[in-house]
């Protein structure tokens, strides 16, 4: 009995978009920040249904000198991140647009940004490019040191034909993934849907980095805890033109007060209902 009950509460785990052994992967090197000395810091909570992420923001790898002169007057400081994102999110009925600011954490702590800079511009590739360090961040007027682009420089190894490492959490409680599926095919943005993900071969939803635009996320496939206050400006990666660049044709969505709590029975929870289901009876309890 106590065997089949291992398997039964195995099997209710693959539905998790982050699994209690996934929840290992964050952590930091412990490298103290070379601008700062302070120790980036990040730990995972069981709340329940929950997963509570908390982080300091502060980068365990090499930066660059922040202030940079002429290039960045921004200094990197330590943060009291704080998201508790359900364990089984579920694919909201429409989805959500992207604010500014956080939209994500990584696996070390730091948080990741949407693909804009402060004026909507295209934040990674073009003439409105901005600058990073070796790592693949930099820090905001705020202090919030964050990645607009895949960090494939520090963050994680990517192997070429090998599965992609879990790199993050989305702030609607999804699986943040590297380029490469369970199957260690590269994708690209044309390999995913609007919000920069897929459902993988166990039929849970995921988002992946790409190196082409949007590069992390393009929109929220579930429903976002509030990252901002309301009022502010939220785009979708499919209002950006060629350049990846926000016009001024595009009308401003602004967040509201409150998120949806509209569901749909998605894909990737009736799959893996399925799946349950038939292994219980197969186990006859």
């Amino acid at each position: 009995m106590h065997t089949r009950l291992a398997v039964v509460v195995a099997l209710f785990t693959l539905c998790q978009a982050i699994t209690e052994e996934e929840t290992d992967n964050f952590g930091t090197t412990g490298m103290p920040e070379q601008n700062t000395g302070i120790v980036g810091t990040v730990s995972v909570t069981d709340n329940g249904d929950t997963w509570l992420f908390e982080s300091n923001g502060v980068p365990d790898h090499d930066t660059a000198t922040w202030p940079w002169p002429g290039v960045n007057p921004n200094s990197i400081e330590a943060k009291a991140n704080s998201y508790n994102l359900p364990k089984n999110p579920t694919v909201a009925e429409s989805p959500s647009c992207l604010p500014g600011g956080p939209i994500g954490m990584a696996v070390n702590g730091v948080m990741m940004f949407n693909p804009w800079n402060a004026f909507d511009e295209n934040a990674v590739e073009g003439d409105t490019a901005e600058i990073f360090d070796q790592c693949d961040g930099h820090p905001d007027e705020r202090g919030t040191y964050h990645y607009h682009k895949m960090p494939a420089s520090c963050l994680f190894e990517d192997v070429e034909g090998e599965a992609s490492p879990l790199i993050g959490v989305a702030f609607d409680g999804f699986a943040i993934y590297g380029p490469n599926d369970e199957n260690g095919t590269r994708l690209t943005s044309d390999d995913l849907d609007e919000c920069h993900g897929r459902y993988n071969s166990k039929g849970v939803y995921q988002y992946h980095t790409t190196t082409d635009f949007p590069y992390i996320l393009g929109c929220y496939k579930g429903t976002p805890v509030a990252s901002q206050p309301p009022g502010g400006k939220c785009y979708f990666a499919s209002d950006a033109n060629e350049d990846g660049n926000i016009s001024d044709e595009v009308v401003v969505t602004t967040l509201a007060s409150t998120t949806s709590s509209a569901y749909i029975v998605s894909p990737s929870l009736f799959l893996c209902i399925i799946i349950f289901l038939n292994q219980l009876l197969a186990l006859r309890i």
